[in-house]
């Protein structure tokens, strides 16, 4: 009989993480708490000496709204103060993205693109189609080494390998004829916290890793990102929280280890303010 509790037991955490319900989405791959409707995402460099509170460069901003589901709804990337790139998603009868538009501030079309799913609701492909006067938003800003990316060729397709929970362990971009521009690989732990990602050039080679620690709330304590097997920048970071539980300010104490690779890094430390409304 206590052999058969457990057959039972295992079946129904096997048919959990398989349920097609489950599928995780936009507010937790962001790690928000709550029924967030809007976050607006300011990044800036801190002020030097006696303006060590003051604000300096803009590093990166980003406006999102969510449905009442959790899932992305329309994005607004900023630039020189102002509107750069919109995207507004086409969701299917099944509450799923499965299109995204993508606009200049001028309202012209930069990018269409379409997702495909699996039988599990995980998102397996997406595949764009550009205008002729592009520009690449996805990665905008927002990581050390965003420069390096851009720097790729184009790619019109991007393949997705999910785990058992939808965390993304691998995305491939793939030029026009199918060939690997570049990739990223990634590790989570059993919450879900990604511990790991690794920037690879089509060739194979690992050119940027990043390795997160989190405390025991899942939030990110610290980050080393390695260039080539060397460390380039590690930061500390602390927060303060909102009543629900999402951070509100995160404050980054960065030492940039200044060498030929890391060129062009912003060395000094950095602040992320947010404003989130709630349903």
């Amino acid at each position: 009989m206590r052999m058969l509790s457990i057959c039972l037991l295992c079946t129904v955490l096997f048919m959990g993480s398989t349920d097609p319900d489950s599928t995780l989405t936009d507010l937790e791959k962001y790690y928000l708490k709550g029924n967030v409707k809007s976050l607006m995402e300011i990044r800036y460099s801190k002020g030097e000496g006696a303006d060590s509170n003051a604000r300096g460069k803009v590093i990166y901003q980003k406006y999102t709204t969510f449905d009442e589901n959790g899932f992305e709804m329309k994005t607004v990337l900023y630039k020189d103060g102002g509107p750069f790139l919109t995207s507004t998603y086409v969701f299917g009868g099944d509450e799923q993205q499965v299109e995204m538009n993508q606009y200049h501030r001028d309202g012209t079309l930069n990018v269409n693109v379409k997702f495909t799913y699996d039988a599990k609701g995980f998102r397996t492909r997406a595949d764009y189609h550009w205008a002729e006067s592009r520009q690449n938003g996805d990665f905008y800003g927002n990581t050390d080494y965003y420069y390096e990316i851009l720097n790729n060729d184009i790619y019109d397709k991007v393949v997705y390998k999910n785990e058992y929970r939808g965390y993304c362990l691998e995305e491939h971009y793939l030029r026009p004829d199918s060939t690997l521009s570049f990739k990223f690989v990634s590790k989570y732990d059993f919450r879900g916290n990604k511990l790991e990602s690794a920037y690879l050039h089509g060739s194979g080679r690992l050119s940027w890793m990043t390795k997160n620690k989190y405390d025991r709330y899942d939030n990110m304590i610290e980050s080393r990102v390695y260039k080539s097997n060397r460390i380039a920048v590690l930061t500390q970071y602390t927060y303060e929280f909102d009543a629900v539980g999402n951070w509100l300010v995160r404050k980054e104490n960065r030492e940039v280890y200044v060498n030929i690779l890391t060129a062009g890094l912003e060395q000094g430390d950095m602040v992320t303010e947010r404003t989130i409304d709630y349903y």
